[in-house]
């Protein structure tokens, strides 16, 4: 478990890429089960959407959907595992990285939170962009493109679906 946090630490630091994980299904769980993990603490210690479990759902549903189609486009299916991997895992070493700065007293964020909470955010982009590059070989600006419209397509759903978020 430990091995398997380091490389995904890596990864999150642009170090290394999705391949350099372990191939297989277990990986795969351990990863989307870190991330339903974090994103339910930080729902629960956050003002929780009115379907937090149908919110969860879209969140695991949408992007391994996405990734599924855009790896099959790509001819590139083979990828799929180790791709979702590095992306749940990393989304949830970034997420876990910023639980405490949710943890207010007064609800609102201090301008250094807000500040921090934003520049997480892009970085979270630009390691999914990192992410989709490697697993699609192709440039650092195309992998930032799907990385964004993946991002878009998935916060879309879950607001027309449940009206949250």
């Amino acid at each position: 478990m430990i091995d398997l946090l380091q490389r995904l630490l890596a990864i999150t630091l642009l170090r290394s890429a999705p391949q350099d994980l372990p191939a297989g299904g277990t990986v795969t769980l351990i990863c989307l089960g870190l991330y339903v993990l974090v994103t339910s603490i930080s729902l629960v210690t956050s003002q929780p959407p009115d379907n937090p479990v149908v919110v969860m759902t879209l969140a695991l549903a949408v992007p391994l959907i996405l990734s599924r189609i855009i790896l099959i486009a790509a001819g590139k299916v083979a990828r799929w595992g180790q791709t979702v991997s590095a992306l749940f895992g990393t989304s949830a070493v970034l997420s876990a990285l910023s639980l405490p700065f949710g943890l207010t007293a007064n609800g609102q964020p201090s301008a250094f939170t807000g500040l921090f909470l934003v520049l997480l955010f892009f970085w979270s982009l630009a390691v999914n962009g990192h992410i989709w590059r490697h697993a699609l070989e192709i440039s650092f600006g195309g992998g930032l493109a799907i990385s964004v419209v993946t991002f878009a397509a998935t916060l879309f759903v879950i607001n027309a679906l449940t009206g949250s978020l």
